[in-house]
């Protein structure tokens, strides 16, 4: 995979992470809101699902129970979003780092770098000396993209929260699309330029071939 296939594959990961979690959050949400004779008849019509094992038959479970479960189970309404967000974070960001940044520490891809650690270690912001001094040498922050916050990663943060602390579900969302922006703009970089011809200079170059036209052959 060259350079620009992987931009683009990042960048299309981090919109798919954000659009995945807006896609949960409609259908975990969707069960109180549908119709009760409508959701009867869903329910009537795929009575049960399944997920696959990797030996042996696939796991079922009854939807009416899913449904059921979604709605009420104040776990899994509490836990699945941040679950969802933490995996996100770590994907994008391990996506980051495997492509060392694309060479671009740019100060959002580093937000995303710190808030990546701080979930991978129970959701908290720990600093030792490495993560001090790269902070030190690449500012993290979205100060050049933020749409309804600034959010910067300071030393200061060490011990609190990630999510639902320093930054909210949004926020999450606006970084991964501020980031895939970002991947865009560097792989449109990376393509060939093309060349700009002034006026002045297509004309100069068309004198130049009349020219050459009235140029009378060599003698041999």
């Amino acid at each position: 995979m060259n350079g620009n296939e992987a931009l683009a594959k990042v960048a299309q990961l981090a919109r798919d992470m954000a659009v995945g979690y807006t896609a949960h959050i409609t259908a975990s949400r969707i069960a109180p809101r549908i119709d009760s004779n409508a959701l009867v008849k869903l329910i009537g019509a795929y009575p049960t699902d399944s997920v696959p094992r990797k030996y042996g038959p696939p796991f079922t479970f009854h939807t009416q129970d899913t449904f059921g479960d979604a709605v009420v189970r104040d776990t899994i309404r509490e836990e699945f979003p941040k679950i969802w967000l933490t995996g996100s974070l770590l994907a994008v960001g391990d996506a980051l780092k495997d492509n060392d940044y694309f060479n671009d520490h740019a100060p959002k891809l580093e937000l995303v770098y710190h808030l990546r650690n701080g979930v991978a270690h129970g959701n908290r912001f720990e600093f030792n000396d490495r993560g001090r001094k790269r902070l030190a040498k690449y500012p993290a922050h979205n100060h050049d993209c933020y749409t309804h916050g600034i959010f910067e990663i300071t030393p200061a943060l060490d011990g609190t929260p990630v999510l639902f602390n320093f930054m909210e579900a949004g926020d999450v969302l606006d970084l991964f699309f501020d980031v895939a922006d970002h991947l865009d703009e560097l792989k449109r970089r990376a393509l060939p330029q093309p060349v700009v011809v002034t006026e002045a200079e297509r004309l100069r170059l068309i004198e130049l071939r009349e020219k050459s036209r009235e140029q009378p052959p060599e003698s041999s």
